[in-house]
């Protein structure tokens, strides 16, 4: 059973006060790597009796870490359990009401189908941040300068809570990008992403028309959206079989106001003249475009 199946199946089976003592190890992280009972009771305001035997019915299931050589017992949470602790914020608001099939897995998160209360289908992106990915996100690197240590699940709720507040920002432009719906730690829930990846599609009809939708996407995201991507490039373009274009994946965007902006701005730029240079023989005037974008 995937992970994210068995989390929505024990969301069903938790109880209240499990999911309390959950969310007392989630605060407690932010002191501890490993949380002590103590801690544990302080924050999900439990008695230490009840926390001890809810810490040690949680640690059987397997959704906890637990540490006896620090001189104490500590806990951690663990990505199921953090799972768990979204799945259960997202249902009890009413967000989503059933999580269904994977349909699509990137280096840094997962994408199911979910369901509205409405009965409609929707996506369900959960960030995955890894030591590895991490190392490459610069904006997230800048968030957690400062902490003494740093937990991935934090990292990967970071990475969804920049994503989701891109998304807000760009859907009043009508650029055909994804609905957020809500979020909660590290999952979005948005619209379905139609599309595929243009790095797979075997061939354009129309390669410069295509090209100039992107642009005229960043153009407007640029001016109306004060959003720079960041990350852009062929693995995050999504073209559907009537070639319209829709632009993914937003967690390291940035504002236009940005010290970094141009040189950021530039590197998206780049990204896709050489993609559409080195397959389909079509490029812009990037100099002359990037000064346009410069000067709205």
């Amino acid at each position: 059973m995937a992970q994210v199946f068995r989390a929505a199946h024990m969301v069903r089976e938790l109880e209240h006060e499990d999911i309390r003592v959950l969310t007392g190890i989630e605060l407690g992280m932010r002191r501890f790597e490993f949380v002590p009972m103590d801690q544990i009771s302080y924050y999900a305001r439990i008695p230490k009796s009840e926390t001890e035997y809810r810490l040690n019915k949680l640690h059987k299931s397997g959704i906890l870490q637990r540490n006896s050589q620090l001189g104490y017992v500590g806990y951690q949470l663990i990505s199921e359990s953090y799972d768990v602790l979204a799945l259960n914020a997202l249902t009890q608001q009413k967000v989503i009401i059933a999580v269904g099939d994977l349909i699509g897995r990137g280096k840094e998160s997962d994408v199911y189908i979910a369901k509205l209360p409405t009965g409609k289908e929707c996506a369900l992106k959960i960030h995955r941040i890894g030591q590895t990915s991490f190392r490459q996100i610069r904006k997230l690197r800048n968030y957690i300068q400062k902490r003494r240590h740093i937990s991935w699940l934090y990292v990967s709720r970071l990475s969804a809570e920049s994503e989701f507040e891109a998304l807000k920002k760009i859907e009043p432009l009508k650029v055909n990008s994804p609905i957020p719906y809500g979020q909660n730690r590290h999952m979005v829930v948005m619209s379905l992403i139609e599309g595929t990846e243009i790095s797979t599609v075997p061939e354009l009809a129309d390669p410069e028309e295509v090209l100039n939708k992107i642009l005229h996407q960043i153009e407007i995201i640029y001016e109306k959206g004060d959003i720079i991507h960041c990350d852009l490039g062929e693995f995050n373009l999504l073209v559907t079989l009537e070639e319209d274009v829709q632009i993914i994946d937003w967690p390291q965007w940035e504002s236009t106001d940005h010290p970094n902006a141009r040189s950021y701005l530039e590197r998206d730029l780049t990204n896709i003249n050489v993609f559409f240079r080195k397959n389909y023989g079509v490029e812009f005037d990037q100099e002359k475009y990037l000064e346009h974008l410069l000067q709205l």
